[in-house]
């Protein structure tokens, strides 16, 4: 492995023969119970209108979306991520028929789909297992952080118990778990992030996302940023950070992401996430530089 980490393409690539494969993202239609009164009205502070799915076609139906990304991106095969929201939240019955439409797709190898550690009901398991036999399955659980501090400052409204939990059902079914990590929560030490990364070293999901603690307009965190109650990390800081996270997790746990962006449109700060490829670089130079790699520190 030339990357100093672990990267998606990467295990894409072995996963599939050698085959370039894109990831489809797709708003399902799906709420989340977060926003829709089943757990609480107010969301998590960070969340977007979209429910951090794609903006340009939210409103088209699901085979739609899925035409015209493969219209784009012709000559590849294709994992269809069923993004927006909370993609477990919903009837059985609703669940089975919008998971059901991928699999007209031929081109299509793999589902991914992201939800909460606190909304995946207990009768969802047989549907999963079915999928995982049926297609490759991955399920994005949105953790953020082990701190209940951390998740409280969010309003996630789940706890860290709540999470160990539907990972390890998950896991003990042979699905796949990729867990998504912010990276610079207001309050947060160092120490801490140290603590979540050697956390996912005991459990050993599939793979992470790590997130940057970024803003996004018309949020309860766009609010807060303007009032000034907290400060973002500058790009030198999180550089710092993601890079002495990488050294300390597991090399055989896979980077799905290193940075978190956002359509311009939307965006509010900082600034330079905006530039994810450079970001991503300057990773990658600051690594090499100190003769580093995923798991160099790792225990």
């Amino acid at each position: 492995m030339t990357d100093p980490y672990f990267t998606f393409n990467t295990f894409l690539r072995q996963k599939f023969d050698n085959q370039k494969v894109r990831k489809i993202p797709i708003n399902a239609g799906f709420s989340c119970p977060n926003k829709d009164g089943t757990i609480s009205t107010e969301g998590c502070i960070f969340c977007d209108h979209y429910g951090s799915g794609p903006i340009n076609t939210f409103t088209m139906p699901i085979e739609d979306q899925i035409k015209q990304f493969i219209h784009g991106h012709r000559g590849m095969k294709y994992l269809a991520y069923y993004q927006a929201h909370c993609n477990t939240h919903a009837s059985l019955r609703v669940l089975e028929q919008k998971y059901e439409i991928i699999f007209s797709f031929e081109d299509i190898v793999g589902l991914s789909i992201g939800t909460r550690p606190d909304s995946i009901g207990d009768e969802v398991y047989p549907l999963l297992d079915k999928l995982n036999r049926r297609i490759y399955l991955m399920v994005e659980l949105g953790l953020q952080s082990i701190h209940q501090k951390s998740l409280t400052f969010l309003k996630r409204n789940h706890s860290y118990d709540e999470f160990l939990d539907t990972f390890q059902k998950l896991r003990s079914r042979g699905i796949d778990v990729v867990v998504h990590l912010i990276v610079g929560i207001p309050g947060e030490t160092k120490r801490e992030m140290f603590d979540t990364v050697q956390e996912m070293n005991r459990l050993k999901p599939a793979g992470v996302k790590f997130h940057l603690f970024h803003v996004l307009r018309d949020t309860p965190l766009s609010d807060m940023y303007r009032r000034q109650e907290f400060k973002l990390l500058e790009k030198d800081e999180y550089i710092d950070i993601i890079v002495s996270l990488l050294e300390r997790l597991s090399p055989d746990i896979v980077i799905h992401r290193l940075t978190g962006e956002r359509d311009r449109e939307i965006f509010e700060a900082p600034n330079w996430a905006l530039d994810k490829m450079d970001t991503i670089q300057s990773i990658r130079d600051r690594m090499r530089d100190l003769d580093t790699y995923q798991g160099k520190m790792a225990m």
